[in-house]
């Protein structure tokens, strides 16, 4: 069975993490870039998250990225791209930071990077959308309340023979939104992501974002 491309067996939108292909694929190559010493994260199904980042937000700089450097664990890896999508500011670089998740695709037959690409085009602003961030001083955080592999997906996954290091994670937290013209709000948000870390790959790769937990987004097809 291809390990990466193990849950669109329930759907064409599903993605090549879902798909069965017949037999067994090498580990492919992700795109090249140096490898930093992983975080030290013990090995969960779930990680434990209570504070807000304050860090440079992700887009900011186009040179910089958060997401290449060699993180080999799935739940350290889907808390940075939950927060790559979900925190902004009006200097963010939209595009910026979506070749910066694109540089983190998962690669041919793991993933399906024009399908993610896609998918980033629902979690960027263009046109009057962009224009009031800019405008208003829009200034976006995020809270991650819960990271946890899915056990939906899981059971898909080991259903069909995907190998090790291939996961769905879904993601639930707050969002605040600040702007120079009110009190900031807060809304929940959600996301599901499909994943290929290592064994499967060298580092951990982004195969899909769907904007609801994987069962919800996915379970239906």
């Amino acid at each position: 069975m291809a390990a990466l491309a193990a849950i669109a067996i329930i759907g064409t939108a599903a993605t090549l993490l879902f798909r069965s292909d017949g037999e067994q694929k090498p580990a492919a190559s992700v795109p090249s870039a140096p490898l930093s010493a992983p975080r030290s994260v013990a090995p969960s199904t779930v990680l434990s998250i209570g504070s807000n980042y304050d860090r440079l937000l992700p887009g900011s700089s186009p040179r910089g990225s958060t997401l290449i450097g060699g993180e080999t664990n799935h739940l350290a890896f889907a808390d940075e791209v939950a927060q790559a999508l979900f925190a902004y500011d009006p200097s963010t670089d939209f595009q910026a930071r979506n070749a910066d998740l694109l540089r983190a695709a998962a690669p041919t037959p793991w993933g399906d990077p024009e399908s993610l690409a896609l998918d980033l085009t629902k979690y960027t602003p263009a046109g009057p959308a962009l224009d009031s961030i800019r405008n208003q001083g829009t200034t976006v955080t995020v809270s991650l309340t819960d990271v946890a592999v899915s056990m939906w997906a899981s059971k898909k996954l080991a259903a069909i023979g995907a190998s090790s290091g291939t996961y769905g994670i879904d993601i639930t937290g707050t969002q605040t939104i600040a702007t120079i013209s009110g009190a900031p709000v807060t809304v929940p948000v959600q996301m599901g992501i499909t994943v290929a870390c290592p064994p499967a790959t060298q580092s951990c790769t982004l195969d899909r974002v769907f904007p609801q937990h994987l069962q919800d987004a996915l379970g239906s097809r």
